[in-house]
């Protein structure tokens, strides 16, 4: 999932920032982001040290109550999980290793699996996607919990060898209804200029955060940063600077004042990375991990109350487990503690009684 290349194995579908075809969308009575009392996190974990399989579990920020959630066929990959905003609900992509990756949407209890999107009659191959076929994923609900935001991946592969990279010829942040119904792209961006990552809408409804990916017939070239958009596709504004090449799943603060994100997002090995925060004019650029050593930094997300960031790392000769810590980056506290990789948090609100 990291860098820019073909994607349904991986999730792809950016908006570059030249050429913009934009198709406006409108999110029916978008309310704030349910700020409650912090729930329990949802998280991926691999079942086999080849990385074959994983599901999704939940648990609590003191490590207590851990809990499958998701039975994944051999082979397949249940990833990106998204708390709805009452925390009653899951919505994630799942990857099979002969098709498309689907957004599926479950129960907080594992009851109710159901999928928003359809797999390919015909198997994709390595050229690209059938046609009537797309590669949905990266998905997040909407403030009203009525909607599905994600990344939408269709068309041909073309191969860049001299950056040893391919990219999807149509890449476009998309949105669905929660019951399946009601699919339509919000940006498109030219053919194989870049790949979009991880839109997330704001808690007001007004903007789109993701992090784009250019190619080399992108402009920045073989650029990675963190923009945002309107909900409307207008306005489309770079965030982070180039220099710290800013993504892996960039994370609204529950009061829309700040975006959370993880700096080199396309260095492989994840020692080079820092979270931070930045306003989302891009002012306001703040560290708050100063990590080193061979320690390995992955992706983060806030707590509902916005106290607390949730974030996967794994120090040196070890695999990443949970660890919280304040939102200024003190007080660090270790959540999960196994032999396997544990990543790709999103922490959810208590649902209410």
């Amino acid at each position: 999932m990291r860098g820019s290349s073909l994607t349904f194995r991986r999730r792809a579908a950016v908006v570059g920032a030249i050429g913009l075809l934009l198709v406006v969308v409108v999110v029916s009575g978008a309310l704030a982001t349910y700020s409650g009392q912090n729930g329990s996190i949802a998280f991926r974990r691999y079942l086999d040290t080849r990385q074959t399989q994983a599901a999704l579990l939940t648990i609590a920020a003191d490590g207590s109550g851990e809990r499958q959630i998701t039975r994944p066929p051999a082979h397949t990959q249940d990833d990106l999980p998204d708390w709805s905003p009452d925390g009653r609900r899951l919505v994630f992509t799942r990857c099979p290793p002969d098709n498309v990756c689907r957004l599926m949407i479950v129960n907080a209890d594992g009851t109710g699996l159901r999928a928003l999107t359809r797999s390919c009659r015909t198997q994709p191959g390595p050229r690209g996607i059938p046609r009537g076929c797309e590669d949905a994923a990266n998905p997040s609900f909407t403030p009203d919990g009525q909607h599905v935001l994600y990344t939408r991946a269709t068309g041909r592969v073309k191969a860049f060898p001299r950056q040893d990279t391919e990219f999807i010829q149509h890449s476009a942040i998309a949105m669905i209804g929660a019951d399946g119904t009601g699919k339509r792209e919000i940006l498109r961006l030219p053919a194989y200029s870049g790949d979009a990552n991880n839109p997330q809408l704001s808690p007001d409804g007004r903007t789109i955060v993701f992090e784009e990916a250019t190619s080399p017939l992108g402009h920045p070239r073989l650029s990675h940063a963190i923009y945002t958009v309107g909900a409307d596709g207008s306005g489309l504004h770079r965030v982070t600077p180039l220099n710290l090449r800013g993504g892996d799943g960039p994370d609204w603060a529950p009061d829309g004042s700040s975006i959370l994100f993880r700096s080199n997002e396309d260095v492989g090995n994840f020692t080079k990375s820092q979270l931070y925060t930045i306003h989302p004019d891009g002012s306001g650029l703040t560290q708050l991990t100063h990590v080193g050593g061979g320690t390995k930094l992955l992706s983060a997300s806030f707590s509902p109350d916005g106290t607390r960031i949730v974030f996967a790392m794994a120090p040196r000769g070890r695999l990443p487990d949970l660890y919280t810590m304040a939102s200024d980056g003190s007080d660090v506290r270790q959540v999960t503690r196994t032999p396997k990789w544990d990543s790709r948090p999103d922490w959810g609100s208590l649902p209410m009684s």
